[in-house]
């Protein structure tokens, strides 16, 4: 099933009609969205998706997250970002370690004590977080950025930079000049601002 807007041709991936589609995009929504948690216009949530946030998480608009994915982090996840299935985005101090005498099970949480830098993640605008790949907290992915599948992301990753592996290398770039990064930046953000037509 396609739709024509604006002379530009969009496919339809459920197959499902329309009102249905939109009230399981609503479900999925809600299932997968729990506490602290603000989400902007257009997201796309696959099944079995879970994403909360000790002490607050933006996600932007237009982002897409795969199946059998778990977020727990604070933090801000960029417009357009393409989240893969079975990824895991979380924190390195989630429960305490050195608190004498109580089971790490028991021990003081995330949620129960003040924010600190290790426990967000911020992942910029158009960046795509391939299958089954880990970020854990303290990161930041730049604008533009690949994380290939199935890595393990635990440095942040610069603009336009494409990174894979255990832990996650840099492997390549995207586009070749500082110029064409910031015009596709510049191009994105007006997607995002709703100034080009077309955009579904």
């Amino acid at each position: 099933m396609t739709s024509v807007l604006s002379s530009v041709v969009v496919a339809d991936r459920s197959g499902l009609p329309a009102p249905l589609r939109r009230m399981a995009r609503a479900v999925l929504r809600r299932m997968a969205l729990h506490e602290n948690v603000t989400a902007g216009r257009g997201l796309r949530i696959g099944r079995g998706v879970v994403v909360s946030s000790p002490h607050g998480l933006t996600i932007g608009d237009w982002v897409a997250i795969g199946p059998r994915t778990t977020i727990q982090v604070d933090g801000r996840i960029g417009d357009f970002a393409l989240i893969g299935m079975g990824v895991q985005i979380c924190g390195r101090h989630d429960h305490a370690l050195e608190e004498c005498g109580v089971p790490m099970a028991r021990s003081t949480w995330v949620a129960d004590r003040p924010a600190e830098p290790m426990d967000r993640v911020d992942i910029g605008t158009d960046v795509w977080i391939g299958g089954r790949s880990t970020v854990l907290g303290g990161v930041t992915v730049g604008d533009g950025a690949v994380v290939g599948a199935g890595s393990i992301v635990t440095r942040d990753v610069g603009p336009f930079t494409i990174v894979a592996g255990v832990p996650a290398r840099p492997v390549g770039t995207r586009f070749d000049s500082p110029a064409e990064r910031a015009e596709h930046l510049r191009r994105v953000r007006n997607l995002a601002a709703g100034k080009v037509e077309g955009h579904r």
